[in-house]
């Protein structure tokens, strides 16, 4: 019972007292998330955090976890929560509180069944943003055209009726997540799709979307089959991307008409040649971390002779390689410094990956 605070996260468990709610108050930011595991929730409670905390803080998040049944019907009567993540290792119950939160503009549901498969029928249809991480093949995504005002749509596993997505004119930013598409070409259809996220599953060719101008933002991560970047110089307006895990790329692509400001590897363990980074005109930072234990001074020196390079920094798990790494970084006048907390500000305002 009572309350805990650590860093933005304020946890609760069980009743809670209107001088709790109060001192909640008066510690709480913008980002803050006020979040339980205790079932069953209170409902009083329930109830004075809506009308004591979240219609003070509206911006701050509700989250809901357990390791169990969610059962989240004492929810229903949040009117004022506007941020909502629910979580459960099994299922999560009485999903039609959810249909009562007219305020709602976040919706994160991760589970891997949902008592009602067709809740995205009755879900407040003016949400911002959806993150879906459902297990059951059995979800359908057809209703996902029903959120006209949706701007961020994240997706696990969950692929069936795929091609719904293509409606979401207001789309801004999509993430994908286990999820092999058939054909990535309808993403195509999104006017305003600025930010694209794809990590696991089998995709091999991200050839459908070449010539993609909206695309600004690019995060591509653990594409097994995948062994080409030329998405890097075949998307027109590209200005920043994180490239991580991907053990068959060997090789950059021609990147001397590029738009790219800042590129960002991760475990990059086949990448050893970096030539085609000396010639792009508008770069301005490069990064790698867990870079291959064989990286040194000669493989980065393309990048150093770029004078456009302001900043970059290389990890390798030796402090020798690593010395002498950031010793030629300065003799050629940049500074040695990670863009990785930038470029996933970029990639994630949200600041859900």
């Amino acid at each position: 019972m009572g309350v805990s605070y650590a860093d933005k996260f304020i946890s609760f468990e069980g009743a809670l007292t209107t001088r709790e709610i109060k001192t909640m108050v008066s510690k709480s930011k913008s980002d803050t998330v006020v979040q339980t595991d205790a079932m069953p929730l209170d409902l009083s409670s329930i109830k004075e955090l809506n009308r004591g905390y979240f219609a003070k803080w509206p911006s701050a998040t509700l989250r809901i976890y357990c390791s169990h049944d969610c059962d989240i019907k004492a929810i229903a009567g949040m009117s004022e929560v506007r941020n909502l993540i629910v979580e459960s290792s099994a299922e999560i119950l009485n999903l039609d509180a959810l249909y009562e939160l007219h305020n709602l503009r976040s919706l994160c549901i991760m589970a891997p069944r949902v008592s009602d498969k067709n809740f995205l029928q009755r879900l407040p249809s003016d949400l911002k943003s959806l993150d879906l991480n459902i297990s059951s093949k059995a979800f359908d995504l057809k209703n996902l055209s029903r959120f006209t005002e949706l701007e961020i749509l994240s997706l696990h596993k969950c692929n069936k009726n795929l091609e719904a997505v293509s409606k979401l004119a207001q789309l801004r930013a999509l993430k994908l997540h286990g999820i092999t598409p058939g054909s990535y070409a309808e993403i195509n259809n999104l006017p305003k799709l600025e930010r694209l996220s794809i990590s696991g599953g089998n995709t091999a060719d991200l050839s459908e979307l070449y010539g993609n101008a909206n695309i600004t933002r690019l995060y591509i991560f653990r594409l097994a089959k995948l062994d080409s970047l030329s998405i890097l110089a075949e998307l027109p307006n590209l200005q920043i991307a994180e490239i991580g895990q991907l053990a068959h790329v060997e090789k950059l692509p021609e990147l001397s008409n590029s738009k790219l400001e800042h590129l960002c590897f991760e475990n990059m363990k086949g990448l050893l040649d970096f030539t085609a980074l000396e010639d792009v005109p508008h770069i301005k930072t490069v990064t790698e971390t867990v870079c291959p234990s064989t990286l040194g001074v000669e493989n980065v020196l393309p990048i150093l002779r770029n004078k456009n390079i302001e900043k970059c920094a290389f990890y390798t798990s030796s402090n020798k390689r690593n010395a002498a790494i950031m010793e030629a970084i300065e003799v050629y006048g940049k500074v040695c410094e990670s863009n990785v907390y930038e470029v996933r500000h970029e990639l994630f305002p949200d600041g859900w990956m």
